[in-house]
């Protein structure tokens, strides 16, 4: 008997490593519709109808109750950072809607990624403290097409949580999705343009040994003699009518 409660423990112990994501993936599904806008096919987010949506502010205080301390491993930080930043995002809109892009939050002193989100034992933190100081440190540039900066030319907000035993696969695919589409890549002739994405965030593609590798990865078909890092970025809302 004491073996089994033992066994027990341990079992809701590691369960609790994670919060329970099946609501947020519920509001994903729910309020995600695959669409067209400014010319660009992407995931837009219903923000109207979120923000009617007992679930959303759940999962909110969730992420706000959540103890980050019991997060061992960096695919449990991972996960758990990124469905915070998504989150937390939307909820930035919410909380400043309406809105045409995120960077009409804030003002000329401090923008939208300066505001204070989330407080917790990793200390009172930013949308950039969650990217820059939490999630880009684990070394895994895979996560430039997870977090959501709620913009068109952003990777697609996923319509389902990250989780820790399935995030490789989940950041793979990711990828994928976006070097398939012209968000994120477009080949003209002999010229490979890429999302800005990978000037602003080169750096972190050098665990690859450098960017081009990281493309042929996904995309080894592609032929080319000049690469560019200059697709337009559309920072318009990803926003449904």
């Amino acid at each position: 008997m004491i073996r089994l409660l033992f066994f027990w423990t341990l079992t809701a112990t590691s369960l609790a490593a994670e919060p329970d994501w099946a609501t947020y993936d519920e509001l994903l599904q729910s309020h995600l519709l695959t669409a067209e806008k400014d010319g660009l096919r992407l995931n837009l987010v219903n923000y109207a109808s979120i923000a009617t949506d007992p679930d959303f502010y759940s999962i909110v205080n969730r992420i706000i109750q959540f103890d980050v301390e019991q997060l061992g491993s960096d695919e449990e930080k991972l996960a758990f950072y990124i469905n915070a930043y998504n989150v937390l995002t939307i909820k930035l809109i919410l909380d400043n809607w309406p809105v045409d892009s995120i960077r009409d939050i804030g003002s000329f002193f401090k923008g939208p990624w300066d505001v204070v989100v989330l407080e917790n034992a990793d200390g009172q933190l930013t949308l950039d403290d969650i990217e820059h100081n939490i999630i880009r440190k684990l070394n895994e540039p895979r996560i430039h097409f997870a977090v959501n900066c709620a913009s068109i030319s952003c990777p697609d907000l996923r319509q389902e949580a990250y989780r820790a035993d399935r995030l490789d696969e989940q950041l793979d695919e990711q990828t994928r999705l976006f070097l398939n589409n012209e968000r994120g890549l477009l080949l003209e002739g002999d010229r490979l343009r890429l999302s800005k994405i990978f000037d602003w965030y080169g750096e972190d593609f050098d665990a690859y040994g450098n960017l081009e590798n990281f493309i042929k990865l996904y995309r080894p078909e592609l032929e080319y003699n000049d690469l560019r890092t200059n697709l337009p970025y559309n920072w318009n809302l990803n926003s449904t009518p």
